[in-house]
C-alpha cells in the first residue's frame, strides 16, 4: 500500500494550532485544488473530544465558506486522530487569507448560540454535541498564536519511523 502524505508529516515536531499546505493538485480542466492541514491540536500531547469534534464540524465547515468567501470549498473534513480538519479548496488562497478565515471562524463559533442541524433528520449522530466543549476548543486556539507550518521542516525522515507508539494516554490533554 502507498504511503499517504499525511504520514510524510513528523507529527513529534508538528505545532498546533497552525496551518498548512497539505498537497496541490490540478484537475483535468487545469484547476489547481489546494487541501489545507488545519491543526487545532499538538499530535500526540492533545485530542478534541468527541462531542466537541462533532459540533466543531457542524459550525466550522459553514464559518469557514463565510470567512473565506473567494474561494469555492469542496469539503472540510475531521481527522480521524481529533487534532484538526482537512480543508478542499477550488484555488490558492493565500496563508494569511486561510490563517485569518480561522481566527473569525473560531470567534463565530465562540459566539454562536446552537448547533446547525443538530438534529434527528440532518444529523446521523445528533445526540453526539457538545457547543460549550466546541467553543472551549475554539478559545483554546485563539489564546495561542496560529502558526504557518513549514513543510521543509515538517518532513519526516523515514529513519525515525518505528511500529511503536509509546504515547501515555493519560498526559493527553482532552480539548472541550
Amino acid at each position: 500500500m502507498p504511503m499517504l502524505d499525511s504520514f510524510l508529516v513528523d507529527h513529534v515536531n508538528m505545532p498546533a494550532p497552525g496551518i498548512r499546505v497539505a498537497k496541490k493538485m490540478k484537475t483535468p480542466k487545469g484547476d489547481t485544488i489546494t487541501v489545507y492541514d488545519l491543526r487545532f491540536a499538538k499530535p500526540n500531547k492533545e485530542i478534541i473530544s468527541e462531542k466537541a469534534m462533532h459540533t466543531l464540524e457542524h459550525l466550522f465547515a459553514g464559518y469557514m465558506r463565510e470567512n473565506l468567501p473567494n474561494y469555492e470549498i469542496i469539503d472540510i473534513s475531521p481527522m480521524g486522530c481529533r487534532t484538526g480538519f482537512y480543508m478542499s479548496v477550488i484555488g490558492e488562497p493565500k496563508d494569511e487569507e486561510v490563517l485569518n478565515a480561522f481566527k473569525k471562524s473560531m470567534q463565530n463559533i465562540l459566539d454562536t448560540n446552537e448547533i446547525p442541524e443538530a438534529n434527528i433528520y440532518q444529523c446521523g449522530s445528533c445526540y453526539m454535541h457538545s457547543l460549550n466543549a466546541a467553543k472551549k476548543v475554539a478559545k483554546h486556539i485563539l489564546d495561542k498564536e496560529i502558526v504557518i507550518m513549514d513543510n521543509e521542516k515538517l518532513k519526516l525522515d523515514p529513519s525515525k519511523i518505528k511500529n511503536v507508539c509509546n504515547v501515555e494516554k493519560e498526559k493527553i490533554a482532552i480539548l472541550g
